[in-house]
C-alpha cells in the first residue's frame, strides 16, 4: 500500500511541478531585454554563479527545492549538500534578477545556467537562460531568434543556440 501511495504522489507531483515551472508566456524575452537585465544585475548574476560553482554537488536550485544526483524529487533544504541559509541566499538572488532556476547538466561541471523564461511541457519545453560556461559552446549565433532556422534543419531534434555576452557569459535558448 505504501509503495502505491508513493508512486501516486510522484505521478501527481511531477506534472504539477513541471506545470508551475513552465507556465510562462509563450513569447520569450528579446535579446535586448535579456542583455539589459544582465547589465543592470551583473553583480547578482556573478554572485549567483559563484555560489553555485562552490556548491558542486547540486544540480538544480529553484523555489520548489534542490536536486542532487541521487534525488528522485526536488527537496527543500536543509539537506546534506545545502543549508537553509544558503538556499535562502539563492532564492533572494534569483528573485533579484527575475530568474526561476539555476542549474547545471552534471555534478561538478563548471557551469551555471540561470533560467529566466520557460514555456511548454515535458519534452516540448523551451527555455531561455543566462549561462556562465567554462568554455565556448557550439551553436553560437548573432541573435537567439536564429534558433528557428537551426531547428528547421535538425530533423525534429532539440536545438540549442548561444549568443555571447561577455567573457564566459552567454544567452541560451533551446527548443
Amino acid at each position: 500500500m505504501k509503495k502505491i501511495l508513493v508512486a501516486l504522489l510522484l505521478a501527481l507531483a511531477i506534472p504539477i511541478c513541471t506545470w508551475l515551472f513552465f507556465r510562462d508566456s509563450n513569447v520569450p524575452p528579446s535579446d535586448e531585454v535579456l542583455i539589459k537585465n544582465f547589465g543592470e544585475k551583473k553583480l547578482a548574476y556573478e554572485r549567483l554563479r559563484d555560489l553555485f560553482l562552490a556548491d558542486g554537488k547540486v544540480l538544480l536550485i529553484a523555489d520548489w527545492g534542490v536536486e542532487t544526483p541521487g534525488s528522485v524529487l526536488s527537496v527543500k533544504p536543509p539537506i546534506a549538500e545545502l543549508s537553509l541559509v544558503r538556499y535562502d541566499q539563492y532564492l533572494a538572488l534569483l528573485k533579484d534578477i527575475g530568474g526561476k532556476v539555476v542549474a547545471r547538466s552534471e555534478v561538478g561541471l563548471s557551469e551555471a545556467c540561470i533560467y529566466v523564461w520557460t514555456y511548454g511541457f515535458a519534452g516540448e519545453t523551451q527555455h531561455e537562460a543566462v549561462c556562465w560556461l567554462n568554455q565556448a559552446p557550439p551553436g553560437q549565433v548573432a541573435r537567439l531568434d536564429e534558433i528557428g532556422q537551426r531547428s528547421a534543419g535538425a530533423d525534429g531534434k532539440r536545438t540549442t543556440v548561444y549568443r555571447h555576452l561577455e567573457s564566459n557569459w552567454y544567452l541560451e535558448r533551446d527548443g
